[in-house]
């Protein structure tokens, strides 16, 4: 179940507690509310019958009634591969973090492509370029959120080696943090985007303007093309895909190793290995750590502390390297 839907759904005032009949009740359920819900990626078709006959029953019913939207099916298909091999299982791992990171990359790339589009079409049309660029950028915070909701438990009870029935308590609180935590990322990136747009129109007001004066055409040239996503510290401007890329890969590792330390700390386990692979473009510090067993508590008289790694520098943005219990097969 989608946790956004079930948002969605909570503001419209479906659930209220007033005494209303199913008819008052659906009616709740206003145009703008169908079309978040299709931004989302629902069968509003299916969804309509489903409220319809679940208006004024217990929220729980309608919780287990509600379907999966399609991009939490692709991440839950992802997540629930197994190679059966102890040695192809990190294989296994580092590729369900490629390819989950992936999906909600791959959306933002179109979601990028839209909105270059339609800078092209409407640099003399200011309020049009706002109006269908905000509806692009409503539509890719509400997929964010969505893929969210699904990659984060996934990866996390596959790191922490707990079955879904078992995310309550300290582990739901974490699985909270870091989907609240991702968010307000994706939010920052949204804003961006908004930023980038004003600027193109304050800059193409201002072409016009001085075109109106010399009496010719406004010359647009360099404000096509690159949607800035994200400025860096030294100034590099990323794309949007660019950033949502290194985003997206990050957190997916994130969510897992934060589920393997919670896990062990859950099983009085200590000793992780960071995993092995070191490739021509891998960095000094990942190549000094790669492969070492480190302590996750820090406790240890014998190996150094994850803590040491982090601080050394490994598990940068767009690293690869994710965590292992040392009771892992294969891993001594």
């Amino acid at each position: 179940m989608n946790y956004e839907l079930l948002h969605l759904i909570r503001e419209s005032g479906y659930l209220t507690d007033a005494d209303l009949n199913a008819n008052e009740r659906y009616a709740l359920l206003t145009h703008r509310f169908w079309k978040a819900v299709e931004a989302l990626g629902y069968d509003t078709v299916r969804l309509k019958r489903t409220l319809w006959m679940y208006a004024g029953r217990p929220e729980e019913d309608l919780v287990r009634a509600l379907p999966e939207s399609p991009i939490q099916k692709a991440v839950r298909q992802i997540s629930s591969q197994s190679t059966g091999r102890d040695r192809d299982r990190q294989d296994d791992i580092r590729r369900r973090i490629k390819e989950i990171a992936a999906s909600i990359t791959e959306m933002y790339q179109r979601g990028e492509k839209a909105i270059q589009e339609s800078i092209d079409r409407n640099l003399d049309n200011p309020e049009r370029l706002r109006s269908e660029t905000d509806r692009i950028r409503r539509m890719l915070l509400a997929q964010a959120a969505s893929w969210l909701a699904a990659a984060v438990p996934g990866l996390y009870v596959t790191g922490a080696r707990i079955g879904t029935i078992q995310l309550h308590g300290p582990h739901a609180d974490a699985v909270r943090a870091l989907i609240t935590q991702e968010l307000n990322r994706f939010r920052e990136l949204d804003a961006q985007i908004g930023r980038h747009i004003e600027e193109v129109i304050a800059e193409a007001e201002k072409r016009r303007v001085q075109a109106a004066l010399a009496n010719r055409e406004p010359d647009y040239s360099g404000l096509r093309g690159k949607v800035v996503g994200y400025r860096t510290i030294e100034g590099r401007k990323l794309g949007v895909s660019d950033y949502v890329k290194m985003l997206a890969l990050t957190a997916s590792r994130d969510f897992y190793n934060l589920g393997t330390q919670n896990g062990m700390l859950h099983r009085k386990e200590d000793l992780a290995l960071i995993s092995r692979e070191v490739r021509r473009n891998t960095c000094d510090a990942c190549r000094r750590w790669a492969g070492r067993i480190v302590s996750i508590s820090g406790r240890s008289a014998e190996y150094p502390s994850l803590q040491d790694a982090l601080d050394d520098g490994i598990m940068h943005p767009h690293c690869i390297h994710y965590l292992i219990p040392v009771d892992y097969p294969g891993s001594t």
